[in-house]
């Protein structure tokens, strides 16, 4: 006695008769029906641009090349929801357009989730690896080309990996890495473990260095950027409460008593200075609060001219760096 098994549905006919918002399986597609449906989305994409292009003039000085990457992008700008309003042929097609790329995006669903896998062992969750490695099989959709004669998920899996280590290389470190320096992170992190186990020691920078090719100030860097944050409310120690901030200098408490030690300091050495040497200073250097004057401006409350002015400011100046010396002060500690 034969059983007759049940004949599969056309994906085609399916794809055609059913509304863009169907929740599709992640059936695998056979080559043939993959092809079928390759081809039947590539001629919808094609009949949906030159509807655009006839149905709106304006568009065609943003006519996109007889590509299917330009074409998908032509189409992601200039047939929204809005344009198709008024169109319903022009909705129909762009329906269809759509659900031919969801069809495909969910036959090859798995192979995202198992690109995705890959990627575990670096600080995005599975979520969001799984997110991006959809965003790079949609990329692959739009950019595959039927003429190729390759399967999909062959042209995908490049699209997929390369998503993947850009959203690595962007997200799971505090300072944003290219793939390249991901890449140069894990040859690092294979040369590493090898000289672990083979030496049973923990690598030197240098031995890493000289392995993996890259100069030692590069390989520092490197290692610097991908270090893991500590908290600033972290505790130094599992027996005490005495944490990371407490054990951090008071940047303020130490600028406000510099600038009480070079007041004290410069009030204690223009002590030697004439009247005018101090009043000279003090309206060019606004000593007292007063605000910084020009020579100028100087030369005109004092009744002299600008040139005697420069003379007694370089002398005050002079007298205030010998008397620093002697008492074994810095200049510095005077005007900065």
């Amino acid at each position: 006695m034969t059983i007759a098994r049940k004949k599969r549905p056309s994906v085609i006919n399916t794809a055609t008769d059913t509304p863009a918002m169907t929740t599709f399986s992640s059936d695998l597609l056979t080559p043939e029906e993959e092809r079928e449906l390759l081809s039947s989305f590539w001629d919808c994409k094609s009949e949906l641009v030159r509807i655009l292009l006839r149905q709106y003039p304006h568009l065609r000085a943003n006519r996109p090349p007889f590509e299917p990457w330009p074409m998908a992008q032509f189409i992601r700008e200039y047939c929204t929801d809005e344009s198709c309003a008024d169109a319903p042929s022009t909705r129909r097609i762009r329906d269809k357009y759509v659900h031919f790329k969801h069809r495909l995006a969910s036959a090859n669903i798995r192979l995202a989730a198992h690109v995705a896998k890959r990627f575990r062992h670096h600080a995005l969750s599975y979520s969001d690896l799984l997110q991006e490695a959809v965003c790079g099989l949609m990329q692959a959709i739009d950019r595959f080309d039927v003429s190729h004669g390759t399967r999909l998920a062959t042209y995908a899996t490049w699209w997929i990996r390369q998503t993947l280590q850009i959203a690595v290389a962007r997200q799971s470190h505090l300072v944003s890495l290219s793939p390249h320096h991901l890449q140069e992170l894990g040859l690092l992190q294979q040369e590493s473990e090898a000289l672990a186990h083979g030496g049973k020691h923990l690598p030197s920078p240098q031995e890493l260095a000289s392995r993996t090719g890259s100069s030692l100030e590069h390989l520092t860097h490197l290692q610097t950027a991908t270090r893991t944050p500590v908290s600033l409310n972290a505790v130094l120690d599992d027996d005490s409460d005495f944490k990371l901030t407490e054990a951090m200098p008071d940047n303020t408490s130490t600028t406000a008593q510099t600038n009480n030690e070079r007041q004290e300091a410069l009030g204690f050495l223009m002590e030697n200075l004439r009247p005018r040497e101090k009043k000279v200073l003090d309206l060019r250097f606004g000593l007292t609060g007063s605000g910084t004057h020009s020579l100028r401006q100087i030369g005109h409350l004092l009744r002299i001219s600008k040139e005697r002015v420069r003379q007694i400011q370089n002398r005050a100046l002079e007298k205030l760096r010998a008397s620093a010396e002697r008492v074994g002060w810095e200049p510095s500690l005077l005007l900065d």
